[in-house]
Order: C-alpha cells, then structure tokens, then sequence
C-alpha cells in the first residue's frame, strides 16, 4: 500500500472515531440511577431476581422458592417493617437472598428507602 493511501486510511479512521461533544448521544439509553439506594439496588444485581421495577419478576424469580418479594405492591409492603427488609438485607433470606452484611448503616437505609419508593406512585 502506498504511503499515500495510509494517511488517507488513517485520517478516515480519526473522523470516524472523533467523539466531540457535539457527535455525542443527547440521551442516554437508560436512565441513570437517581439514588445510592438505586445504584445499590442495581450494583448488587437486585433486578436479577426482584426486576428493575421491584415486582419479583426478574429472570431468576422463576426457580425461587419462596418467590421474591414485589417491592411494587404497597399492600405487600406495608406489611414488612424496615428493620426485616434491613436484617434480610444484612443477613439474607433463605437460599435466594444473599447476604450484604458489608453494607453501611447508610447503605442499608439508602436502599430501604429506595425499595419503599418502588411502591409508591409516581411523582407527577
């Protein structure tokens, strides 16, 4: 290949790739996590069992036994006081609920918040 026709290969390449903030996306494909309970929720693979919309739906809920809990329902959680979502958060729960006893005090309050919102209405 002529020396000739590699700069002109090579200047096509850095076009191509040239990621000013103009060429950049305007929106995301997914919205980004509004909480540390949320980024929590999600960095801790959550949705897996309990979906990204906390109704027990993920796609490992099916081979659970008991199912996860729907973090969507307020009549299912008015039902369950903070301190049993913080203690199966810290300890678990049977053989599907792993164990976070790492988490913060902060941590474990960011993300009871954050499931207690998935029952609510939205903000209008």
């Amino acid at each position: 290949m002529k020396k000739s026709m590699v700069w002109i290969v090579l200047i096509m390449i850095l076009a191509a790739c040239n990621t000013s903030p103009s060429k950049s996306p305007k929106v995301f494909p997914e919205p980004l996590p509004q909480s540390q309970g949320e980024q929590l929720y999600l960095d801790m693979k959550c949705p897996a069992c309990h979906g990204y919309q906390g109704a027990g739906d993920g796609f490992l809920a099916e081979g659970l036994l008991p199912k996860p809990v729907d973090f969507s329902s307020a009549a299912a959680m008015q039902s369950i006081p903070d301190t049993e979502l913080e203690k199966a958060i810290r300890r678990g729960k049977g053989i599907g609920m792993p164990a976070y006893p790492q988490f913060t005090s902060s941590q474990v309050g960011a993300l009871v918040r954050y499931i207690r919102s998935l029952s609510q209405p939205p903000a209008n």
